[in-house]
């Protein structure tokens, strides 16, 4: 493992990454991604915290080498862009989210939701291995659901 993310819990992100929503920088990304949920328009930077912005600058890089082009990563579903910074509680519970430091991406919601499992989720596996060679852990490959999301904290 590349980076020594600290653990998914409050004051482990506290102590690591410091307030939620603070030390945010700006990524240029590598290639234009697509908002997911407004298909017809396209980022060129996104928000994430100072910690995480090289090896997410890296990933993203990463990924653009393995398909290659724009066209390709399109065909792929590796520009439809989730979010990142989204300062708000977990989904139907008390707790941050990961995403409230800007410290976690989702790709390609749609195919691969929160409920998905393994069997229905499309999230390619080499992309699964770039984050996990800086350290980033997929919540699809280790519990099986969420393959969207990908985090800077280990579980």
């Amino acid at each position: 493992m590349v980076n020594n993310w600290p653990r998914q819990n409050f004051s482990s992100m506290i102590a690591f990454y410091g307030n939620i929503g603070e030390n945010q920088m700006r990524l240029a990304l590598p290639y234009p991604m697509r908002l997911a949920w407004d298909t017809s328009k396209t980022v060129n930077s996104i928000s994430c915290h100072a910690k995480v912005h090289d090896s997410l600058g890296k990933i993203l890089s990463d990924i653009f080498a393995l398909y290659g082009s724009i066209e390709e990563i399109g065909k792929a579903r590796m520009d439809l862009f989730g979010g990142c910074l989204n300062v708000r509680k977990v989904r139907g519970g008390t707790n941050w989210s990961i995403h409230s430091w800007g410290t976690a991406i989702d790709l390609d919601p749609d195919h691969n939701t929160l409920t998905m499992p393994r069997t229905q989720a499309t999230m390619p596996k080499e992309v699964i291995t770039i984050f996990a060679n800086e350290g980033w852990v997929n919540m699809g490959d280790s519990r099986n659901y969420d393959f969207m999301h990908f985090q800077a904290a280990m579980l």
